[in-house]
């Protein structure tokens, strides 16, 4: 931490930064069935910055959104995604995909600055921050990316079973009593449904 400080003239703040990232590593992760810290992972179970691509097929967005906003933080206000359809390659990196006890989890980090001390990290807090920033259709598809994977890798895969949930850490306000820290598992049946939607093809599409 001292020296990544030294090359930006940030000296003063090695301390407080030492102290922060310790007590980051030691922060319960707050997913379902489990009791996690960044501290337990060991790095060969560990990928960062993990890419992903697939094809999309004519996906109508307004679709999309309606499927994620019925089944994710469903009744909490949200920019509408514009009306559209994509088609092509979606490509992303998600900052962190882990492995604990047998099952996946995809992390995220937010730098987001929700409010001057950690009482403004609290889950309502998040909750908007999530939603007006979409993160919803971000995780979603993170999941989708890592469902894909694990399908094809692992023998008998099963959702349930094999994928934990997310994780999003909005680091100016991570603490031990859960504040920063947002967690969530989407449902089986809604990750099958995007599966299929990004699998789905228009009928001009089909062979003849």
């Amino acid at each position: 931490v001292e020296s990544l400080c030294s090359r930006r003239g940030w000296e003063d703040w090695s301390g407080v930064l030492s102290d922060w990232l310790l007590a980051l590593l030691e922060t319960p992760l707050l997913v379902p069935e489990a009791s996690i810290t960044l501290s337990d992972l060991g790095t060969d179970l560990c990928r960062a910055e993990m890419e992903f691509l697939f094809a999309v097929h004519q996906v109508d967005i307004r679709r999309l959104d309606r499927l994620v906003t019925d089944a994710v933080l469903p009744g909490i206000v949200r920019p509408v995604l514009r009306q559209d359809r994509v088609n092509g390659m979606l490509k992303g990196f998600i900052d962190l995909v882990f492995c604990f006890e047998g099952r996946y989890f995809v992390l995220d980090y937010k730098s987001n600055y929700l409010g001057e001390d950690q009482n403004a990290y609290d889950q309502d807090a998040m909750v908007r921050a999530m939603a007006g920033h979409r993160y919803d259709l971000q995780y979603l598809l993170y999941t989708l990316a890592l469902h894909r994977l694990l399908k094809a890798r692992l023998p008998e895969y099963d959702y349930q079973r094999d994928v934990g949930g997310v994780v999003y850490l909005f680091l100016r306000g991570v603490n031990e009593s859960g504040r920063g820290v947002y967690g969530d598992k989407p449902p089986a049946r809604l990750i099958n449904e995007l599966d299929k939607l990004f699998k789905e093809r228009d009928s001009h599409d089909a062979p003849c």
